[in-house]
């Protein structure tokens, strides 16, 4: 499909999506190569109609994920981390101190195992998120399975900052953002944005309360607009020592999970569909692989996906908590298929 054909069918079926499911704003870009375009529908905040630009920002939610992967596999290329080296072992105060650091981790044998190629490929064991006052703890050997884990990316990120001895969000900013035309993106969000930040909706479209991010959280802290993460996915398209990291298989996934905790069907066979790699969901259709990964923080949603051989991403970013009903719509329209597995996947996973 013409990346005219694509457009215009988006300015079609996009607004009728977002009347239909009550979804106030979006921001979506496609990239074709060396070009991307953006379009955006709606409004930044239900109470005051202002509209959604190409210079406002949203919640990109778990599509924080890639980026910190992006960065942190930049200190594995340069030597400063390495790969399959328990991470316990990399933090300058040694084991001894690793209570007072890590102190709503359980200190099993488990964690001393872990390593960097566990946390980007979500199989160290930890679940999604711990509840609330419960001390984190792995449920199997760490690579054995996987477990779709955001806990696992705030122990490398707590890792990352004893290792370089400075904040994270700043380290993130001077070695990926500011570098790949991402400068107006940022992990850390204030009250001092409201201006250009969209406000996230609850399920009747009512505007939610501006939602601060003073400290940077990896796994779903990042604020950016569709085209500084377009930016991001120009990148993943392009070989490179970090990229073909990031999107060699590392795990297949199950295909079912129990429970509401996260952890896995043990009994269940891999999807033949669905793997991970170092930050990225992978899938294989009939159209060859695509990377992928939604981001879902409640009243914001948001998806990103690529097709290497194509040369072919999209980034949906929405103040809804409706907004994945924009997903697959529009990434059949981007990748011209209507084969994704990997969204069956998520539905079975997360509904």
């Amino acid at each position: 499909m013409s990346i005219k054909t694509i457009i215009e069918t988006l300015q079609t079926i996009v607004p009728e999506l977002m009347a239909t499911a009550v979804i106030p704003g979006t921001s979506i870009a496609i990239v074709r190569g060396q070009e991307i375009w953006p379009r955006q529908w709606g409004v930044v905040n239900a109470n005051t109609n202002q509209p959604v630009t190409a210079q406002t920002a949203f919640q990109a939610a778990s599509l924080s994920k890639p980026v910190f992967a992006y960065a942190v596999l930049q200190l594995v290329t340069a030597g400063y981390l390495d790969l399959d080296t328990p991470l316990i072992t990399c933090l300058p105060t040694g084991e001894q101190d690793i209570d007072p650091l890590f102190d709503h981790i359980v200190n099993e044998p488990n964690l001393h195992q872990i390593t960097t190629r566990h946390v980007l490929s979500h199989t160290p064991g930890f679940p999604n998120w711990a509840t609330k006052d419960t001390r984190l703890k792995t449920s199997f050997i760490p690579g054995t399975r996987f477990t779709y884990s955001g806990e696992g990316f705030q122990y490398l990120q707590r890792v990352v900052a004893q290792l370089l001895q400075q904040k994270v969000d700043q380290w993130v900013h001077d070695t990926v953002l500011q570098p790949l035309n991402m400068a107006d993106a940022s992990f850390v969000v204030t009250t001092e944005d409201a201006t250009h930040v969209a406000v996230g909706h609850d399920k009747t479209g009512k505007a939610e309360p501006f939602w601060e991010m003073p400290e940077m959280v990896s796994a779903y802290s990042l604020h950016c607009t569709a085209v500084a993460y377009a930016h991001f996915l120009q990148v993943m398209l392009r070989p490179s020592p970090i990229t073909t990291l990031m999107l060699t298989p590392q795990i297949q996934v199950n295909a079912s999970h129990s429970g509401q905790d996260g952890w896995p069907d043990l009994n269940a066979a891999a999807d033949p569909h669905v793997s991970w790699g170092l930050g990225w969901g992978m899938q294989t259709g009939v159209n060859g692989r695509l990377f992928w990964q939604w981001g879902d923080n409640g009243i914001f949603k948001a998806f990103a996906a690529g097709h290497v051989a194509s040369e072919t991403a999209v980034v949906i970013l929405a103040n809804s908590q409706n907004g994945d009903a924009l997903w697959r719509p529009v990434l059949e329209t981007a990748f011209d298929t209507d084969n994704w597995p990997a969204l069956d996947w998520l539905k079975r996973t997360f509904d």
